[in-house]
């Protein structure tokens, strides 16, 4: 029974930087491992490190945990009730098949009954309670309800519970009619001192940092790693081996990595992912953010490499 704030929040990227300030000195951090996922990972834990009070709420003991005053143990997605909701706007029901260990309890259960112990009974029992809000606060969500959802799935918006949902969005166009673009404003990069730009991604195997996935011995015997991947004519230029253990380094740090090749890359191009704990690829980023979406510029970090003079093979 409240408005919702005008004033625009602060993106998550937007949370470390105003740490570092001083401006915001207690962090409530639920499902998300900013150490590994953040920008120049040095910054982001000296953020952390400084924070006066730090709760963490994750499935496993997370990097970003370590730094937390509290943690408090959430059930994973298939201990719970509740929905999943992709790229493609497709909602689906997950069912809970499996009891949490320990202490562990879902998500929705902890944020009530933290609320209701600060003085805010929000009156949700279940799932279906929370869900029934959303319907009814959240226009496009108007016509998605839990019972609708036991047999398919449904694409937002589904506005009315008539709705079959929405496969093709803006198939009349759009309200502000074409796009617009804004120009960039240009910034000289040091190609000589860092002549490779690194591109860090996802494999398709593996789920963001790998906190879940990577527990899983199928799953790794299909994703090894890790590796940051080069152009074999740039490997043979700078003398590389394949898996021969290198330095990486940019302006905001260096790490050590095997390397591999991959011709689908361009010359001048390498390629490395965040999933692996062992590859701290992001303490290699830069923490400068797009203007608009406040996205960091994780597909352009220029680095330079070099044989690492200390590797020991076995």
């Amino acid at each position: 029974n409240v408005q919702l704030p005008k004033a625009i929040g602060l993106k998550s990227t937007e949370m470390i930087q105003a740490a570092l300030d001083r401006k915001i000195r207690a962090m409530y951090i639920s499902g998300e491992n900013s150490v590994r996922t953040h920008p120049n990972s040095n910054e982001a834990m000296s953020a952390l490190r400084d924070l006066d009070f730090l709760v963490v709420q994750d499935i496993f003991m997370t990097e970003t945990a370590e730094f937390a005053d509290i943690v408090l143990p959430a059930a994973s997605s298939l201990e719970n009730d509740g929905t999943f909701t992709n790229t493609e706007r497709r909602v689906q029901l997950v069912r809970k098949i499996a009891e949490p260990p320990g202490e562990a309890k879902p998500d929705w259960l902890i944020y009530t009954e933290l609320s209701r112990k600060l003085g805010l009974d929000m009156g949700f029992k279940s799932v279906p309670d929370i869900d029934d809000e959303r319907a009814s606060l959240v226009p496009s969500w108007a016509g998605i309800s839990l019972n609708r959802l036991q047999n398919s799935s449904l694409q937002w918006p589904v506005t009315s519970k008539e709705s079959m949902g929405t496969e093709i969005l803006h198939v009349n166009g759009v309200m502000r009619g074409k796009a617009r673009f804004r120009p960039l404003s240009w910034a000289d990069v040091p190609i000589s001192d860092y002549p490779y730009a690194l591109i860090t991604g996802r494999y398709r195997e593996q789920y963001h940092t790998a906190t879940m996935t990577s527990r899983s011995h199928v799953i790794q015997e299909l994703s090894p790693g890790p590796y940051v991947e080069m152009n074999p004519q740039d490997m043979v230029k700078e003398g590389m081996l394949e898996d021969e253990l290198i330095n990486i380094s940019s302006s905001n740090g260096s790490i050590r990595a095997r390397v591999k090749s991959n011709e689908n890359l361009h010359s001048g191009v390498m390629f490395t992912t965040f999933h692996f704990s062992n590859l701290p690829a992001n303490i290699l980023t830069t923490s400068e953010l797009d203007p608009l979406t406040k996205t960091p510029a994780y597909k352009d970090t220029r680095v330079r490499i070099s044989k690492d003079t200390n590797a020991v093979y076995v």
